[in-house]
């Protein structure tokens, strides 16, 4: 059966005929044939192209930007709560847009601004090529003003409950629980609780809880103080590429790596960072894990 909207055989010889001038209106079957498969070849071959391809996986990051009013950012400009453009979380050297829009293998596939008066600034959709081996991976990255950071909270918590379909949800910011007891959030009915990351100063100690009742995975959570910085984000990326969204070695690996490299600290002290992995997910068995310092 011919793709749907193609030309049927009969149609092409009519035109074939048409083109040739004979009176007859008969055409070299031959030919009719060779042109008909040239016809039906590459719209074949995007067909399969089409049904072998891979979907992205999708990634979901909430990102309320830095306010001064909450915790200390640094300059004025790096902690101005709706200052895109200089906030040390988005605008900033090692923030989430400036960083991860010149960051190898991605590209920009669309920059929104948001609803005017909404909590959320601009929405920005990247895609990481994918290498051989590889699984392509689409982030969809919310910028939400810094003075709206309960509104962001509250929808990134409804969307690791299941109302987000996104394969993995990352919260790349302040901690707000450290500041205030956590929001009545409420799943979908029928939802589905996603897998997440939390990249924020001692997320197990107050994420952590709030996840396991909502019924979310955590993938990899922290237990000091750090910066919630793009480079993070590129590293996560690259792991959800190779390893797929749910694979917590290969996750806090990768974070433990990017972590000293861009801090220029010892391996040994980003791995303080992060949390520990449960027995479960350790590979050696009897292997030393990271020494812990005291959290701050």
């Amino acid at each position: 059966m011919a793709p749907r909207g193609a030309p049927t055989h009969g149609a092409v010889e009519q035109a074939m005929g048409g083109a040739s001038g004979l009176r007859d209106g008969t055409v070299d079957s031959p030919r009719v044939s060779r042109v008909s498969t040239r016809w039906r070849s590459p719209v074949l071959t995007v067909v399969l192209l089409s049904l072998l391809a891979v979907p992205p996986v999708e990634v979901e990051v909430f990102v309320p930007l830095c306010d001064n009013a909450l915790i200390q950012c640094g300059r004025p400009p790096a902690g101005a709560p709706r200052a895109l453009e200089t906030n040390l979380y988005w605008g900033a050297m090692y923030g989430a847009e400036r960083f991860l829009s010149r960051a190898p293998g991605f590209k920009m596939v669309s920059r929104e601004p948001g609803p005017e008066g909404a909590a959320v600034l601009r929405e920005l959709v990247l895609e990481r090529t994918a290498a051989k081996g590889e699984r392509p991976v689409r982030l969809r990255l919310r910028a939400y003003a810094g003075d709206a950071i309960d509104t962001a909270l509250e929808d990134f918590l409804r969307a690791a409950a299941g109302a987000s379909r996104a394969d993995l949800l990352v919260w790349a910011g302040h901690d707000r629980l450290m500041d205030r007891e956590p929001p009545r959030v409420d799943a979908p009915p029928g939802a589905t609780p996603r897998p997440v990351v939390v990249l924020a100063c001692m997320s197990e100690q107050y994420f952590g809880p709030v996840l396991k009742t909502l019924g979310a995975s955590p993938i990899a959570l922290t237990r000091t103080l750090m910066a919630p910085e793009a480079y993070l984000l590129e590293a996560l990326a690259s792991t959800v590429a190779r390893h797929g969204p749910t694979e917590p070695k290969a996750m806090r690996t990768a974070l433990v790596e990017a972590y000293a490299r861009y801090q220029r600290i010892s391996l040994r002290s980003a791995g303080s960072v992060f949390s520990k992995l449960p027995p479960s997910e350790v590979a050696l068995p009897g292997a030393v894990a990271p020494a812990s310092r005291s959290s701050p």
